[in-house]
C-alpha cells in the first residue's frame, strides 16, 4: 500500500495545528486574518500532497502529470508564500489560532493516482470558487489581498483542469 508522510513527519510551522477556533467576522481585521491563515494552511496542505502525490504515483499516470503536480506544488507554494506575506503586512499572526490538518488527512486516504487527482481537483475548485468570493468581497476595502486571492484563483484553473485531461 502507498504512503503519504504522516502529518506528524511534515513541518507545519509557523501555523499551530488543533481544532479550529470558529472564523471571526470577515468585515474585522481578525476575520481577514482568519481566512487568509487557512488558505495559506489549505496552500501548504496542498503542497505536501502534490509533492507526495508525483513520488507515490509516478508508476501509474503519465510522466507530463508527474511533472504537472511537480509545478503544482511549487505554485502552492509560492501562493502560501504571498498569503504568509500579507498575513506579515496586516501584523496579524500565522499562529493566532488553530488550524486543522483535515485537508491533508484526505488527500492521505486517497489510495490511486486517479482518486487523488479528482479528489484534490475538487478540494482546489472549491477553494477556488471561495477565493474568488472573497476577492469580489475585499475588491474596495482591501484591493491588495483582494488581487491576491484574484491571482491564486486565476493558478488553481490549470490545477482542476489535469483532472478532466486525465482522468
Amino acid at each position: 500500500m502507498r504512503k503519504f508522510i504522516s502529518v506528524d513527519l511534515l513541518d507545519w510551522a509557523p501555523y499551530r495545528t488543533g481544532t479550529p477556533s470558529k472564523i471571526r467576522p470577515m468585515n474585522t481585521s481578525e476575520g481577514l486574518g482568519d481566512r487568509i491563515r487557512v488558505a495559506a494552511f489549505a496552500e501548504r496542505q496542498a503542497y505536501y500532497a502534490f509533492t507526495q502525490a508525483a513520488k507515490i504515483f509516478a508508476t501509474e499516470v503519465p510522466e507530463e502529470l508527474v511533472m504537472a503536480w511537480k509545478r503544482i506544488a511549487l505554485e502552492e507554494s509560492k501562493h502560501e508564500t504571498w498569503l504568509l506575506k500579507r498575513l506579515a503586512e496586516l501584523n496579524l499572526d500565522a499562529a493566532e489560532m488553530p488550524v486543522s490538518l483535515g485537508l491533508y488527512n484526505s488527500f492521505i486516504n486517497c489510495q490511486s493516482a486517479r482518486e487523488f487527482t479528482l479528489y484534490i481537483s475538487d478540494s482546489e475548485e472549491k477553494g477556488r470558487i471561495a477565493g474568488v468570493k472573497f476577492a469580489e468581497f475585499l475588491k474596495v476595502t482591501d484591493p491588495v489581498t483582494s488581487k491576491i486571492f484574484t491571482d491564486i484563483a486565476d493558478e488553481e484553473v490549470f490545477h482542476i483542469s489535469l483532472a478532466k485531461k486525465y482522468f
